[in-house]
């Protein structure tokens, strides 16, 4: 038994056809291979897998990405297919890779990891963000017009639909910079689009029927003028003899996600326990020194424009120090015993902004000494982050 940073000539096949069997019943191998893992954001460096002579009998995925928050990108080790064969299962494998595999993450410069799933808080893996659905129906958002005739758009036009999400989605936290998959299978996109007069991409909404229930249309992204999307949506509600609309992975942000909050629609609000989506810190100093510009605007427009001191952030096997001067923020690991916050695995909460400062304290029962809980409000504010389906491994 072996544990190995697996080889694209050597082991997709193998990987894609042991995920397959797990997670599809054997099917769509082909589509493992050629767009979930072969032609996409999949890290062969930082992945890992197990061999049991000349068969992968595990897989540890990492798709690295950078993810916005606000204004500053981090680097994010996604995870995803993990999977062990049945004959292998409760011999620890997966924490064997998984560590392996944090390890260099480190060295690679990942700053965070984040996964989805259930397994993971033994990991290190605190709640990321909720799932958030709006719905709604058309007649809650009347007197919509079609501005511009809207098309499906072709596997051949992504790379412009990446563009505008690009422009169009730089501030939202928790999103993709994109490419990140660069093969679509035809099925998988349900982009509408419509063009300006040169033939060039102005925008786009990506809806499906949800798949638990044929009658509810799902809005999944969207770009470009916020009524000409409405009224998109709204028409291929009517030609689809839909009952409801509903929209997920919106940003909280987004001028859709505000527009349906001024008017009539339901917004739920699903928490996990120890499951959905979860965080994991990588690198605590990378991360904070990325952050640092953040934290000098937050600092400038609040009580502690002026103050001068230090804040110790210690999550367990990840600590450091916040030293604030003149406005200025440097990470140190120094230790500082005035201003302390302690809280484990759930500091990584902090970073991204998952959820209202006070709210994370309390939850997690989280130790603060001297004036920190008042600078945590200040220094890592509530930011919704959301990643669109679109990103999703």
């Amino acid at each position: 038994m072996k544990i190995i940073s697996p080889s694209q000539s050597e082991h997709l096949l193998p990987i894609a056809q042991l995920a397959a069997d797990t997670f599809t019943g054997g099917k769509y191998v082909d589509q493992f291979c050629q767009n979930y893992i072969g032609n996409s954001h999949y890290d062969w460096n930082v992945s890992r897998i197990v061999m049991d002579g000349d068969k992968v009998i595990h897989h540890w995925g990492v798709w690295g990405y950078l993810m916005r928050l606000e204004a500053i990108q981090l680097k994010v080790a996604g995870i995803g297919a993990v999977v062990t064969h049945e004959d292998h299962r409760k011999q620890g494998w997966m924490h064997k890779a998984a560590q392996a595999s944090f390890n260099v993450m480190k060295e690679d410069g990942y700053d965070l990891s984040i996964l989805r799933g259930r397994h993971y808080v033994k990991m290190g893996y605190a709640r990321a963000w909720n799932y958030v659905n709006y719905r709604c129906t058309p007649d809650d958002i009347p007197g919509l017009e079609i501005k511009k005739p809207y098309q499906p758009l072709g596997a051949d036009r992504v790379h412009e639909m990446d563009e505008l999400y690009n422009k169009t989605h730089a501030h939202f936290t928790g999103t993709a910079v994109r490419p990140t998959y660069r093969n679509r299978h035809p099925e998988d996109i349900g982009v509408y689009a419509w063009f300006d007069d040169n033939g060039k991409l102005e925008g786009y909404v990506r809806a499906f029927p949800t798949e638990d229930n044929p009658k509810i249309l799902q809005c999944l992204e969207a770009a470009g003028d916020l009524q000409q999307g409405l009224a998109v949506l709204t028409d291929l509600f009517k030609k689809g003899d839909y009952e409801k609309l509903t929209c997920f992975t919106l940003p909280h942000g987004h001028p859709m996600s505000q527009f349906l909050r001024r008017g009539a629609c339901i917004v739920e609000d699903r928490y996990f326990d120890i499951s959905g989506w979860r965080v994991r810190i990588i690198n605590l100093y990378s991360t904070l020194k990325k952050m640092a510009p953040l934290f000098e605007g937050r600092l400038s427009q609040s009580q502690f424009a002026g103050w001068n001191g230090s804040l110790h952030l210690d999550g367990g096997q990840w600590k450091a120090t916040l030293h604030i001067e003149n406005g200025k923020v440097e990470i140190t690991n120094d230790r500082e015993e005035e201003n302390v916050i302690r809280g484990g695995a759930d500091a990584a909460r902090f970073l991204i902004g998952s959820d209202e400062p006070d709210e994370i304290i309390r939850q997690t029962d989280m130790e603060c000494t001297g004036i920190a809980a008042s600078l945590v409000r200040v220094l890592f504010p509530n930011l919704h982050p959301m990643m669109s389906h679109w990103d999703e491994y």
